[in-house]
């Protein structure tokens, strides 16, 4: 045994960061405690590329802490909970971020803590209590370099202070996600067309079609203006290519919003509520009008059958979420989409039958990534038939004690570790609460 450890670190260092770089975080964390060498290994920043670190509580951070993440050249943060005393102190430790989202209750001091973060391009705002008001959003407005920004908030200030946000000349991606009744829509339409390097919308809580359509139209005349009085020019079409949008309602879009949302490849949807009328409703009218489209996440507790007629021909990723599937559903998906889809994920969704998951190798060949989260049905019979789709390289299957470890072993081996296998839900923690709870939900 000692000689297998010694012919291990007799290994060149690029083989051996090509290896670890496979491991999980608690892999890494075993091999780091087993030698000086591969303490200083595993903290190199090659590991840790993109990687986000997500901290508790600051005040149990201590300086060999800050070290590391230094080591490992962190740019990335989720803060949960810090006064502004120890965010400065982050701040000054470690300068180089590109990447901040805070789940504590905000105020101007604590923001202002950010302001030596030169190369911060992405900032996420995320509490309960956070009010939008015209003093916080000057602030945010300061870090012109953003072009991620997520403001989840129980409500906004007065309308037009949001107006600030279109400053902001080099945002690529914006969350705005609201929990009050009457969201100030035609703020929401002043920001969207004077963004012009906007590419990515998340909005929650639209509460009927023509003010979601309202969001999306062209102003004729113009909305308002800044407290400086300075207006930003406004576009004439929105380049939008991603957009998501949570707890809306099911009334079809106007012909002029759907003209400016025409770019749009990637759409993501939460439905709270059923359909009213079957082929009457916006994701309807987004799929039968939006010919781009290529990813598509629908999330609600209906029948796949109301939409699965009008999916868009040759997807290349479809999340499924809480949906009722029948195998007639999953073959009509095969049929139109069987050749080009990479992705495909069944996330707690009904319906799904021993007999459809032993025909996925069939149905979808070409899949890359599988995610198959929280159904216990999952059996080593069916696990092992995967083997048969040669292009996977990622399979998802939480919370499910039938895949006990020697069978995941055995999948390894059979698949010689081309698949890597994850077994907990996947979670973004560059999105925000919204989005997780809301799939889960809806």
């Amino acid at each position: 045994m000692a000689k297998i450890g010694q012919q291990w670190l007799n290994l060149p260092q690029d083989i051996l960061l090509e290896v670890f770089r496979y491991l999980s975080f608690e892999e890494k964390a075993n091999v780091r405690a087993t030698c000086k060498y591969f303490h200083q290994l595993i903290d190199h920043p090659t590991l840790w590329l993109n990687k986000t670190v997500v901290l508790k509580r600051l005040q149990s951070c201590n300086s060999c802490f800050w070290t590391t993440l230094r080591k490992r050249r962190i740019r990335c943060l989720v803060i949960k909970e810090a006064t502004s005393k120890q965010l400065q102190k982050m701040v000054n430790l470690i300068p180089n971020l590109t990447s901040v989202s805070m789940n504590v209750k905000m105020n101007i001091e604590r923001l202002r803590t950010l302001r030596p973060l030169a190369n911060l391009q992405n900032l996420q705002l995320s509490n309960s209590s956070l009010v939008l008001d015209q003093e916080l959003l000057s602030e945010v407005v300061t870090f012109k370099q953003l072009t991620t920004l997520v403001l989840c908030s129980s409500l906004f200030g007065r309308s037009s202070s949001l107006c600030l946000l279109a400053d902001l000349k080099t945002l690529h991606s914006l969350t705005l996600h609201i929990r009050q009744k009457n969201p100030p829509l035609l703020s929401f339409q002043y920001i969207l067309f004077r963004l012009p390097k906007l590419r990515e919308l998340s909005l929650s809580s639209v509460d009927t079609w023509e003010n979601l359509s309202l969001c999306f139209t062209a102003p004729e005349i113009r909305t308002s203006k800044q407290p400086d009085g300075f207006e930003p020019p406004c576009i004439s079409q929105l380049q939008l290519e991603k957009l998501t949008l949570l707890n809306s309602t099911n009334g079809p879009l106007s012909r002029k919003a759907l003209n400016q949302l025409r770019n749009v490849r990637s759409l993501s949807v939460s439905l709270t509520r059923p359909c009213v009328l079957l082929n009457t409703n916006f994701v309807h009218s987004m799929l039968d009008n939006l010919p781009n489209i290529t990813e598509l996440e629908l999330s609600w507790n209906g029948p796949l059958a109301e939409f699965v007629k009008v999916l868009p021909l040759e997807l290349t990723k479809i999340d499924l979420i809480n949906a009722r599937l029948s195998n007639v559903d999953v073959q009509l998906l095969s049929d139109s989409s069987g050749k080009s889809l990479k992705h495909l994920s069944f996330v707690l969704c009904n319906g799904i039958t021993e007999t459809m998951l032993k025909q996925l190798p069939k149905q979808f060949p070409f899949l890359q990534t599988l995610d198959l989260s929280g159904y216990r049905l999952l059996n080593q019979e069916i696990l092992f038939g995967l083997v048969e789709m040669p292009f996977l390289k990622e399979i998802v299957i939480s919370n499910n004690p039938r895949l006990t470890d020697t069978v995941m072993k055995q999948f390894r081996t059979l698949t010689d570790n081309r698949v890597h296998v994850t077994q907990k839900s996947k979670r973004n923690y560059n999105g925000c609460d919204c989005i997780f709870y809301s799939q889960l939900l809806s």
